[in-house]
């Protein structure tokens, strides 16, 4: 029976593909494919597509000559939706038809590829510095926000002083989740390595939650200010969203939540970060602490001219990595903290990180002249920071030694 209405929901859709030809010509519609399973990317990418059609950036959410068209966009189920609040909230920004239309459309398409509707993936990247010239497009309504104000107060925030979100990916995500993206194991961390950079925030009076949906361990610290939100009994999926959107800054290994503090504009820390390409570099928003890469045949650390010239500074796998003799370092966890200490102090006065100007300028130039044409197609003119302390710490980092 489930067949047979699939059957007639495509032969509904071959028949509007016919029907409305003449009109997508003159109006064009497009859909935009997003990869909405995950997380992250069902915060970011309409925020891209948005900012982009706002600032008139060209990219994969702005083709088109003029921009009288129409977009249709794929989200899902809300009810198999990473986040649904997060989803529904997007609806009211972007145009959604049923996931069931959609589907039948790309269906119907497949045996008619003349009136096809044209499709875009949606992507985290490819649309230049557009989100430091545009305001946020999401929002929750008022009634979310209200909700939101009350659970966070439930579970002892207070929401009139600084708090941070950390924001820590663990094994667990990977071994139920990321195998169905890539693997993602080069963005894990114990979260207990993260224990002392909690301690010093709070001992300054800074509120620490830590996120998570899927973690393996606790965060086993013992401070009043330090909330293990992730293993409280008291998550909710507004407040996955409403934490990381309205904290002052956030501290992440790259996944998920942190997209949604970019969303939101507000500042992120990204620690030893070895997926090089994959940080947000278009915007001023991300401040990163690269993990450095030793050549374990050479026997050496590899300058950021170095990993980009040989092409692992766009490695993603950890496959890639190994196949090259390529060992990631890390932070300790006293570095962590004293990094942590840094960016938080400087966003509390700044309201985000402003690092020292001459050596800013030296990394985004580096970084810029390493990943070339193929890094400004991705990410626009590099906006990003390194944070200062490594580079003081590590001052060949940036150095062209090939």
């Amino acid at each position: 029976m489930r067949n047979f209405a699939k059957s007639l929901l495509v032969l509904a859709a071959r028949v509007y593909l016919r029907t409305t030809a003449g009109r997508r010509s003159k109006r064009p519609l497009r859909i935009i494919r997003s990869t909405s399973a995950f997380f992250g990317h069902l915060a970011l990418e309409p925020e891209n597509y948005l900012s982009a059609h706002d600032s008139k950036t060209p990219s994969w959410a702005n083709d088109r000559a003029g921009m009288n068209g129409r977009d249709w966009w794929t989200l899902g189920k809300v009810s198999a939706s990473p986040n649904p609040t997060l989803a529904k909230a997007w609806k009211r920004h972007v145009e959604v038809p049923p996931s069931w239309w959609i589907d039948a459309l790309i269906r119907a398409g497949e045996h008619d590829s003349i009136r096809a509707i044209p499709q875009v993936s949606a992507s985290l990247f490819g649309v230049g510095n557009a989100l430091d010239v545009t305001p946020s497009h999401f929002s929750l309504s008022e009634r979310e926000l209200r909700d939101a104000r009350r659970e966070i107060e439930g579970i002892g925030i207070d929401l009139s002083k600084p708090y941070v979100a950390l924001i820590v990916r663990d094994e667990k995500y990977f071994d139920k989740i990321g195998k169905k993206l890539s693997d993602g194991r080069m963005r894990n961390r114990a979260i207990a390595d993260f224990a002392p950079a909690a301690t010093a925030l709070a001992k300054q009076g800074v509120q620490v939650i830590r996120l998570g949906s899927l973690v393996a361990s606790e965060l086993e610290v013992d401070h009043p200010l330090v909330f293990d939100y992730a293993n409280s009994g008291q998550r909710s999926e507004l407040l996955d969203v409403f934490i990381p959107l309205t904290a002052m800054g956030s501290i992440s290994t790259l996944t998920g939540s942190d997209a949604v503090a970019i969303v939101g504009r507000r500042p992120v820390l990204y620690v030893d970060i070895a997926l090089y390409a994959q940080v947000f570099h278009s915007t001023k928003c991300s401040t990163w602490i690269p993990a450095r890469l030793r050549d374990t045949r050479a026997g050496r650390v590899l300058t950021l001219t170095e990993a980009f010239s040989r092409g692992i500074g766009w490695f993603v796998e950890p496959t890639q990595f190994a196949s090259e003799g390529i060992e990631p370092l890390r932070s300790s966890p006293a570095e962590i903290a004293e990094y942590a200490t840094e960016f938080v102090g400087t966003v509390l006065q700044r309201g985000r990180y402003v690092g020292d100007e001459a050596l800013q300028s030296a990394a985004r130039t580096s970084l810029s002249e390493a990943m070339g044409e193929d890094g400004f197609t991705m990410h626009g003119e590099v906006r990003s920071q390194i944070l200062d302390s490594f580079l003081r710490k590590h001052g060949d980092f940036i150095s062209p030694r090939q």
